[in-house]
């Protein structure tokens, strides 16, 4: 379903990681296995992805209490006694205000599981891809979306929590941006200089032949700016 635009995303940005889709679903396909292990938090499934296709349901997230919040399951007492106390460790190392848990976004789409999966290989259609890029390669995406132009408003980038970023961008259609929170940088291992980028599914062939354009036109001038640094001896 999305091989081809998935070799030329990766292609095109030279990218370390596969692209990870994620369908919010009622029924699980048939071929779609569960998750084969319990994980400490939500984003851990996207590093799962990246090896495969699978299906997570609520109480394989309910140990991570806030992407549980995020992904849109109900969560248990248990779960919410655990996420208030969260929210109560990090207000009291003066990381995270109680007020900001309400302006959280949530997955509203009707689901009783997440099937996460490496792009090129879901069976399904997606709602979110969503991509571990460098900074260079974000630049590029942002490029090739147009945010980055001074006629527009700019591209919308957010910390804490990461995962906040998919309802987000599963409620307003448009590409979201997190540097990565302290949680997301150690579950999943992010480099200093990595971001996480998740992108409407429906606009993801869009992107695709916008970027393919942008990389081309920032090859060309690579030259110059290359000639001009030799021309100052620097």
């Amino acid at each position: 379903m999305y091989q081809d635009l998935t070799k030329r995303f990766v292609e095109a940005l030279q990218l370390q990681h596969t692209p990870v889709g994620l369908a919010f679903v009622e029924t699980v396909p048939e071929n779609v296995q569960h998750v084969a292990r319990r994980v400490p938090s939500a984003c851990t499934f996207w590093r799962l992805g990246e090896q495969g296709v699978f299906y997570a349901n609520a109480e394989d997230h309910q140990e991570c209490p806030i992407g549980m919040m995020t992904m849109g399951f109900t969560m248990p007492a248990s779960a919410q006694e655990r996420a208030q106390g969260l929210v109560q460790t990090m207000a009291s190392v003066k990381y995270f205000s109680p007020d900001e848990v309400s302006a959280l976004p949530v997955v509203k789409k009707p689901h009783e599981s997440i099937v996460y999966g490496r792009l090129d290989q879901l069976p399904v259609e997606a709602d979110v891809v969503l991509c571990i890029l460098n900074t260079q390669q974000a630049m590029l995406v942002a490029e090739a979306l147009g945010q980055v132009n001074w006629l527009q408003s700019g591209q919308s980038a957010f910390g804490r929590p990461t995962c906040g970023v998919i309802p987000r961008t599963l409620m307003t259609g448009e590409t979201s941006m997190s540097f990565g929170c302290v949680g997301a940088r150690t579950y999943i291992e992010l480099s200093p200089a990595e971001v996480v980028l998740t992108i409407p599914a429906a606009q993801f062939a869009d992107l695709v032949g916008n970027l393919e354009t942008i990389v081309a036109a920032n090859a060309a001038l690579a030259p110059f700016h290359q000639q001009q640094k030799a021309n100052f001896g620097g």
